[in-house]
């Protein structure tokens, strides 16, 4: 994936840095935090594809926990369309079996994180990560 990412905006430009990092407030007033996310490449002529079977096999998109004390995955909740219809959080996201890149071929993310921890403040353990896959 070495020109692959998910990004802020649409356009490409602007890739994530780091963490789903979201504030919550100590009452759980904050409620449901929505974001469009956008996974592609701003690079031209470049095809992404499962490793495991190029093709065939989807691109899976999960969320990574690096902190067994903070909000766990299942606070988070990944969708093709912003309804969440049928999602479940901390449920991964099949996308595809391949990804082209350029802006207009980006696939947007909608994520939605709701906090179980009640705790105040910026929570930055969870991430996105994707299935190994190849670049053409």
């Amino acid at each position: 994936m070495a020109s692959f990412f998910f990004h802020i905006d649409a356009g490409l430009t602007t890739p994530l840095s780091g963490t789903l990092d979201f504030a919550q407030s100590v009452d759980g007033s904050t409620g449901a935090q929505v974001a469009t996310l956008y996974f592609g490449s701003a690079s031209s002529g470049r095809t992404l594809r499962a490793a495991s079977n190029p093709g065939v096999d989807s691109i899976v998109l999960s969320i990574a926990d690096a902190d067994a004390g903070g909000s766990p995955a299942s606070n988070v909740t990944l969708a093709l369309e912003p309804t969440f219809a049928g999602r479940s959080g901390g449920a991964s996201l099949d996308i595809g079996v391949q990804v082209n890149s350029g802006a207009a071929a980006a696939v947007p993310i909608y994520v939605r994180v709701i906090d179980s921890t009640g705790v105040i403040g910026i929570n930055t353990d969870l991430s996105l990560t994707a299935t190994l896959c190849e670049e053409t």
